[in-house]
């Protein structure tokens, strides 16, 4: 892993001073150091998804796009790289736009654009926008789909 991580830093042209310790501190975030000399294509489904995570990572951008970063992972590492990423919002001031039919990943907190068929249903605080409702139905009733 640390391999495929120092060969996309290089793309990036980051520093090679640097990139040992970007993806050291990367892996740590990540809680994958113990795994960071195995090849990528050996991991499971999460431990690469948390790879690319970091991959995206190392470069430092100041905007992550994420398309249904955790589908088709088992709920550990859906709730790990979901917690992750709204730390890495939170604390380091990231904008993530992250895309999501799964509505168990949105936070009240966090804002949100509801679209359903090329039209904004709604935006702005997820708390607000869903009320009283789980989201899920919040979602369900708006788009004519029986809750």
């Amino acid at each position: 892993m640390r391999q495929n991580l120092s060969y996309f830093a290089a793309l990036h042209g980051l520093p090679r001073r640097v990139v040992p310790a970007q993806i050291e501190a990367a892996l740590a975030r990540l809680d994958m150091l113990e795994r960071a000399d195995e090849k990528v294509r050996a991991l499971n489904g999460g431990h690469r998804r948390r790879t690319e995570l970091a991959r995206a990572l190392l470069h430092k951008p100041q905007v992550l796009l994420l398309d249904e970063p955790t589908v088709g992972l088992d709920a550990a590492a859906r709730a790990g790289i979901t917690a992750h990423v709204h730390d890495l919002a939170r604390n380091d001031g990231l904008c993530v736009l992250w895309a999501t039919h799964l509505t168990d990943e949105v936070r009240d907190s966090d804002r949100l654009l509801v679209l359903h068929r090329g039209e904004i249903l709604a935006g702005g605080e997820t708390g607000e926008i869903r009320g009283d409702q789980p989201l899920s139905d919040w979602f369900l009733s708006r788009t004519g789909t029986p809750v």
